[in-house]
């Protein structure tokens, strides 16, 4: 009996430090794109030039975009699924808070604008299809299109301040 209640001790306390390690590195691994945008905003190359603003229905539906002007950097135009995508970052206020607003362009069909909580997850995604309003969709709907972006953007930020960041 007292064998039975070690090993199932021992596995128990196994089993927890595998837990909180794996709990550890994903939290290393992940990375926070607010954050980053946030700590190294002075030299992000943001982009001073014809500068878009956040459509005003974006703005109302997120309750965001109060303060100054927001500050946009792009990506690069990419081809997704075939598809020529525009991407941009904006950096905003939401109740007097920094907060960054993530667009996905395909040509005039259809856009995406989604607002990242502080620890960089996805709060709100607004949706529009050409021809019709803006709507505010599930988070899940969108998803997809937001984990590639995040990639490409995560990747961008940990360039910020090097020459590869500025003349997006």
């Amino acid at each position: 009996m007292k064998n039975q209640t070690w090993r199932a001790a021992a596995v128990a306390l196994a089993l927890a430090l595998v837990l909180s390690f794996s709990g550890q590195l994903a939290a290393q691994a992940k990375a926070n794109l607010v954050k980053e945008v946030m700590d190294h905003k002075a030299d992000a190359g943001w982009v001073t030039y014809n500068i878009p603003k956040l459509p005003d229905d974006v703005c109302t539906l997120f309750a965001a975009c109060s303060g100054p002007a927001a500050k946009v950097a792009y990506l690069p135009p990419a081809t997704i699924g075939g598809r020529k995508v525009g991407r941009a970052l904006f950096l905003t206020q939401l109740k007097n808070q920094p907060a960054v607003i993530l667009e996905h362009q395909v040509g005039q069909s259809e856009a995406y604008f989604f607002l990242l909580a502080p620890d960089g997850s996805l709060q709100k995604t607004a949706y529009l299809e050409q021809g019709k309003s803006f709507i505010i969709i599930a988070n899940s709907l969108a998803q997809s299109k937001f984990d590639a972006d995040m990639k490409d953007w995560d990747a961008w930020a940990k360039k910020i301040g090097s020459d590869k960041a500025k003349g997006n």
